[in-house]
C-alpha cells in the first residue's frame, strides 16, 4: 500500500521521496535521500509567507490527488480518538474524571468536523514531515496512514505547532491564504473555523496518544511536550467559545499535569 501510495501522490504531482527500488516478496524498499531538513528546523517559520504558502499549497495538492482504496475517517472514529484524552490523559495518568460537560462538547464537535470539507487526509500533516530541498522543493513524508478526513485535521497539523505558542492573528493570515490558493469554495472565516476544530481534536487524541505511549510502551520522550501542546489546545478552545472545556484545561489539568510531568 505504501509503494501504491507514493506512486498515486507522484502522479497526482504532490512531491514524495522516489522509489528507486522495490521488492513485492519481501517489501523492501530503497527510496531517495532527501536529506533531513525538514521544516522544524526552518526559524520563523510562520512569520515566513512565502514558506507558509508553499507548504500549504503541497496540502492543498495532496487533499485534491486522486487516490484508490482510500479509507475513511467516519465521526465514531473520530470521536474515539478524542476519548484517548479523557480515558488516558486524565483517568489514567493525572487519576481525575474529565468535565462533566464532556459528552455535550463532544456532540458540539461532531457536526462541526463533519460538516466542513473533506479530503485527502494525511492526520500528521505537521513540520517534521515536510522537508525542503536545497532547490527550495518541498517534499511530504510518512503518508502511510493518509485516509479520508476533515480538512481542519492537516490544516492544524502545520498551522497550530506543537512546539511554539499558538498566534491566533498569524493562524487567521494563513487561513485566509489557503482559503485564496485551495481548490474548495470556503470563506477564510469557514477555514479559520474548521482548523480551529481541527486542532482541537488533533490536540486532544495527540496528548492521550503520546501519554499511551509513556504508560503502555515506557517512552517518555515525548511528553515534555504536552504543555505546549495543552497550553495550544486552551488557546483553541477559548476562540471557539468552550467555556466548559477551556475551564476544565485551565484550572484542573494544566496544574495536576505540571505537577505529575515534575516526577518524570
Amino acid at each position: 500500500m505504501f509503494v501504491d501510495r507514493s506512486i498515486q501522490l507522484a502522479d497526482s504531482n504532490v512531491r514524495v521521496p522516489a522509489i528507486l527500488k522495490y521488492d513485492p516478496e519481501t517489501f523492501l524498499t530503497i527510496q531517495e535521500d532527501i536529506g533531513d531538513n525538514s521544516l522544524i528546523n526552518a526559524e520563523l517559520f510562520y512569520q515566513n509567507d512565502a514558506l507558509v504558502s508553499k507548504a500549504l499549497d503541497l496540502l492543498n495538492g495532496m487533499h485534491q490527488s486522486e487516490l484508490k482504496g482510500i479509507d475513511s475517517t467516519f465521526s465514531i472514529g473520530l470521536e474515539s480518538h478524542t476519548k484517548k484524552f479523557s480515558k488516558i490523559l486524565c483517568k489514567e495518568f493525572l487519576e481525575i474524571d474529565v468535565f462533566e460537560e464532556f459528552p455535550d462538547f463532544l456532540a458540539a464537535m461532531r457536526p462541526e468536523l463533519m460538516n466542513q470539507q473533506w479530503g485527502n487526509c494525511h492526520f500528521d500533516f505537521e513540520r517534521r514531515n515536510i522537508h525542503q530541498m536545497n532547490n527550495g522543493e518541498l517534499v511530504l513524508l510518512d503518508f502511510q496512514d493518509l485516509c479520508f478526513g476533515p480538512i481542519g485535521i492537516d490544516l492544524a497539523g502545520i498551522l497550530v505547532d506543537h512546539y511554539i505558542d499558538c498566534d491566533l492573528g498569524l493562524l487567521k493570515a494563513h487561513c485566509n491564504t489557503f482559503a485564496n490558493l485551495s481548490s474548495y469554495d470556503c470563506s477564510a472565516e469557514e477555514i479559520y473555523r474548521a482548523t480551529c476544530w481541527g486542532g482541537l481534536q488533533r490536540n486532544l487524541r495527540i496528548m492521550g496518544t503520546l501519554t499511551n505511549l509513556y504508560l503502555r510502551f515506557n517512552r517518555p520522550f515525548r511528553m515534555k511536550d504536552l504543555p505546549q501542546i495543552l497550553a495550544n489546545t486552551i488557546t483553541l478552545s477559548s476562540a471557539l467559545n468552550q467555556e466548559a472545556l477551556t475551564a476544565f484545561l485551565e484550572d484542573l489539568v494544566s496544574p495536576m499535569l505540571v505537577k505529575k510531568l515534575s516526577s518524570i
